[in-house]
């Protein structure tokens, strides 16, 4: 019988490995157990969506932020989402990578290629953040945007805790509609077969999965696909959370 995820802390759920092997006793790599994890782990991100969208926003200083579209990536050796940034972090924590900013995922990546090889020690990921809106109604579009916006100014003698932002939870939840579609992977096909070589066909098997999430709020309407080229549904609606 599965967990009931919608019991877990937020937190909790974030330990996405610790989560994995209530969901299948299967330990050959068939197909069939391949898609069992699988599904295990998108029901895992619905349910962090559900909580982030519903019951949390980030709060810094006088100011909070709503999420508005968040994405999911997550390596291990069953499932190889190459894409994945590499990190050795404990969950919940900010990370910092080319693309934006992540909320961490328990994740373990040790910086000994020999130890590395062994992927089935190795498990690392997060959620990107990829558009807020802030409590004065003003939109942050694309993962830069968001990074910059929360991690703008610090004073460098005398910082104060108050100015870092941090995830909390909202004094009375919500339920708005969400929504999922596949991430917006801006990579060319010829540059990600150099990039990724070896590991090229389990990128493209990751690549169209649905793991971007997203509500639909009046606001979006104001941003324009030439303002926000990713906006989730610029080509076809996402499918809808249960």
């Amino acid at each position: 019988m599965e967990k009931d995820l919608k019991d877990f802390q937020l937190i909790e759920l974030l330990d996405i490995k610790s989560l994995l092997p209530d969901y299948s006793d299967k330990s050959d790599e068939d197909k069939e157990a391949k898609e069992v994890r699988n599904k295990a782990i998108a029901k895992i991100y619905d349910a962090i969506a559900k909580k982030l969208f519903n019951e949390y926003h980030i709060k810094k200083g006088d100011s909070t932020y709503d999420f508005l579209e968040i994405e999911f990536y997550y390596f291990d050796d069953k499932h190889p989402d190459v894409i994945t940034y590499e990190r050795n972090l404990s969950k919940g924590q900010w990370f910092f990578h080319d693309s934006g900013l992540d909320i961490s995922f328990e994740s373990f990546c040790p910086k000994d290629e020999t130890e590395k090889s062994n992927n089935q020690n190795v498990y690392y990921g997060g959620i990107l953040i990829r558009s807020l809106i802030r409590n004065d109604k003003k939109i942050f579009t694309g993962p830069q945007k968001c990074t910059w916006e929360l991690f703008d100014t610090f004073n460098a003698f005398d910082p104060c805790p108050t100015r870092f932002p941090i995830i909390e939870k909202k004094s009375a939840d919500q339920q708005v509609d969400i929504y999922k579609t596949k991430r917006w992977i801006n990579i060319k096909d010829d540059r990600a077969k150099v990039r990724f070589d070896g590991l090229y066909d389990s990128y493209k098997e990751n690549l169209h999965k649905d793991y971007r999430y997203y509500i639909k709020h009046n606001i979006w309407n104001n941003i324009k696909s030439s303002e926000y080229n990713a906006r989730p549904w610029n080509k076809e609606e996402g499918v809808k959370v249960s």
